[in-house]
């Protein structure tokens, strides 16, 4: 329940710490100060503003509409058998639920770049796939705005191609993706030929120490306060406009401190890939809830 009033006042903060005894008593927190918008006192973290240093780093990865364009293995190789098409225009895919829980290890068709007569000509066999299972999905849509009009008019490409972020990915082997909305907040790397769903926000940087610093227990409290949440699971979401742009990375950091952090992010990176490889059972999600659980018993 919120109450408010015209004016800069000192607000007073509830928060609840014991309901055991209600409706008879019911024990609060009380805090007063200057309450934000997300309903804090404090640091007004979601008052930051972009920094230009952030600039064209991070960006949501592309959005399809059109379920069409994922392709299994076995579909993938056989639409690309004996064209260059592999890695070219079909490449691997990740979305969210691949990096969180089980990976499907889907295939993506991405024409970016190239035209519908260009497309027909050099993979007949993409060209029909699209053809048959992406066109009359947009042309049934296409009557809907002016925007789906355009979709269907280029009813071979993505919705959103993230030309900006493509442009950022240009010349790195890798770079570093964490799941929009998701229960922890993990950072990794992902190879420079994997195309990234529109649920994964992409950081264009192949640098370790970058990793370490976003993996931080600072940059984590920060997303978490910054961020808003959603779904049924009331998860953190990390939104790039407010948890990436403004956020104020370390500067003046020694080389020496910024060497040890690298180990410690490559580390850390090399370490969870090889556990879930050896685990088939196992997904990151699982990993993090162990060591939350771990955490709360510590702390207890």
């Amino acid at each position: 329940m919120t109450v408010g009033r015209k004016g800069p006042t000192v607000g007073v903060l509830m928060n609840v710490t014991d309901e055991s005894q209600a409706p008879d008593a019911i024990q609060f927190r009380t805090r007063t100060g200057s309450i934000h918008s997300d309903l804090t006192i404090g640091a007004a973290v979601v008052e930051a503003r972009q920094l230009k240093a952030n600039d064209k780093i991070a960006s949501n990865g592309c959005a399809l509409n059109g379920a069409g364009f994922i392709l299994d293995r076995p579909t993938a190789e056989k639409l690309t058998a004996g064209t260059d098409a592999m890695g070219l225009v079909v490449k691997p895919y990740r979305n969210g639920r691949d990096l969180m829980a089980s990976p499907r290890m889907a295939f993506v068709i991405d024409l970016f770049g190239y035209t519908e007569i260009e497309v027909q000509r050099r993979w007949p066999a993409i060209y029909q796939h699209v053809a048959l299972n992406v066109k009359p999905v947009r042309a049934a849509r296409s009557d809907r705005t002016a925007d789906a009009a355009q979709y269907a008019a280029q009813w071979w490409l993505f919705q959103k191609p993230r030309p900006g972020l493509r442009q950022a990915l240009r010349g790195l082997e890798r770079y570093i993706a964490t799941v929009e909305t998701t229960k922890h907040r993990v950072f990794q790397f992902l190879d420079h030929t994997i195309l990234p769903d529109h649920m994964l926000i992409a950081v264009a940087d192949a640098d370790a120490h970058t990793l370490g610093v976003l993996s931080s227990r600072f940059h984590v409290v920060w997303a978490l306060a910054a961020g808003a949440r959603l779904g049924v699971g009331d998860d953190p979401r990390y939104s790039k406009s407010r948890c990436f742009d403004p956020f104020p990375f370390p500067a003046d950091v020694s080389e020496q401190l910024k060497a040890r952090i690298r180990a410690e992010a490559e580390a850390l990176d090399t370490l969870r890939k090889r556990v879930l490889a050896e685990h088939n059972d196992l997904t990151l999600t699982k990993l993090y809830n162990v060591l939350q659980a771990l955490r709360e018993e510590r702390a207890n």
